[in-house]
């Protein structure tokens, strides 16, 4: 049975997430819009398996269902006519968080991520407003579960169901998260050129608000992106959402100029999200004339390690943190690299954990552990950095997310 683009059309209209979009832009996403029917008691999708499309339910029901700790698959609730799931999966190909079954004879309109891209063909404005409609419907989501622990009790048998309700709910934010932070740059290519990478990520709650990321460009160059958002929790972890869809889409424009990127990341920020900020640090490595780009926003200056000279070299490049002023400007330095040197980035977690005499761990001694570590040989850094930070606190929990990430230097292979 074909369905009219205008019918497609005013299914949109009443989705949250496409709040926003003009008719024009509308139009660029109804066509294509596929129908599909499911037949009682199938799976639309699975949990676990990679998630590709977005689905509306234009007439039938389905029920959600979540995977426990034994395996056994508990009710998350049923889904009827308007709803639709699989939204995030427009924006990253991490794995289903749950399997969705019908409940009878059900047609879906789906829209699929390639067919999206091409759609829309780098409209970034309708991409900005869909990315942003999806955030804010998956944070109205949690903040519904938390209303439902403290209002709705009756709904539930007993007040252990609403801890576990919750617990699987962060568990699957845990999850989201995870896909946002990660080291992509190909290995293969850092081989082949001498570069070797590491990072730490240990959140200091189920889900944080530190994010890195790495990709190569198309020229194999290497664009890396680290930041602190403001707060711990839900709010800040959305903004790494937020911060992993920005990175992606920029680094093919303005990814070998560090400034200009870091200017149209504070801007696309600064349109997202009002009045929440993040600091900010990105680099980007040229494999082709061995030099590194730094780009800041208010973050702390990386520990630039120089084998020549036996000691790290002071980084000065300004820049404001991101979300503050919609207009404002960043610098950019670029310095040569040589086989030896190092770069350590990190998050002020790593800094400002305290012993129990309420000292901070501070610089100083990270860049004393950091350089032992080096002079020494010991490998893998960021694992040493890690075991002097427990050390000086004596414990292994921390009071904020602990993020370290680290390039090293060495002798090309040769060809």
């Amino acid at each position: 049975m074909e369905i009219k683009t205008s019918q497609k059309t005013s299914v949109l209209k009443k989705l949250p997430i496409f709040n926003g979009i003009s008719d024009n832009g509308l139009a660029l996403i109804a066509p294509i819009l596929k129908l599909i029917t499911f037949k009682s008691g199938e799976s639309v999708i699975c949990e676990g398996d990679k998630g590709d499309s977005l689905f509306i339910i234009r007439n039938g029901s389905v029920e959600v269902f979540k995977t426990n700790g034994v395996g056994e698959e508990v009710s998350l609730g049923v889904l009827h006519e308007g709803s639709f799931f699989g939204e995030l999966s427009l924006f990253d190909d991490h794995p289903r968080s749950a399997t969705v079954r019908t409940l009878e004879y059900t047609d879906f309109l789906s829209l699929s991520r390639s067919d999206l891209i091409t759609a829309l063909e780098g409209n970034h404005e309708i991409e900005n407003i869909l990315f942003r409609n999806t955030i804010m419907e998956t944070f109205s989501r949690f903040r519904n579960v938390i209303t439902n622990f403290t209002f709705s009790q009756h709904h539930l048998s007993s007040k252990d169901e609403i801890i576990d309700e919750i617990n699987r709910d962060l568990k699957t934010a845990t999850e989201i998260q995870g896909y946002f932070i990660r080291a992509e740059d190909d290995n293969d290519i850092n081989r082949r050129n001498g570069i070797s990478r590491s990072f730490v990520y240990l959140p200091s709650k189920a889900i944080g608000g530190d994010f890195i990321s790495t990709i190569n460009d198309a020229k194999g160059n290497i664009c890396a992106i680290i930041a602190d958002v403001e707060g711990h929790g839900i709010s800040a972890s959305l903004v790494t959402g937020v911060l992993k869809s920005a990175f992606s889409f920029l680094v093919p424009v303005y990814g070998d100029r560090p400034d200009l990127f870091m200017s149209h990341l504070n801007r696309h920020l600064c349109k997202m999200l009002n009045r929440l900020y993040a600091t900010c640090y990105y680099a980007y490595i040229n494999l082709q004339d061995n030099t590194v780009s730094f780009a800041k926003a208010g973050h702390h200056h990386p520990l630039f390690w120089r084998s020549s000279e036996k000691k790290f070299e002071s980084i000065e490049v300004p820049g404001p943190l991101l979300g503050l002023l919609e207009e404002a400007e960043y610098g950019i330095e670029t310095y040569n690299l040589n086989p030896g040197d190092k770069i350590l980035f990190y998050t002020d977690g790593i800094i400002e954990e305290r012993c129990d005499d309420s000292e901070m761990f501070g610089i100083e001694r990270l860049e004393k552990a950091a350089e032992r570590a080096i002079v020494e040989n010991i490998s893998p850094v960021v694992d040493y950095l890690i075991v002097e930070l427990n050390r000086f606190i004596n414990k292994d929990t921390y009071e904020d997310d602990i993020t370290l990430l680290l390039y090293e230097f060495n002798e090309p292979l040769k060809a």
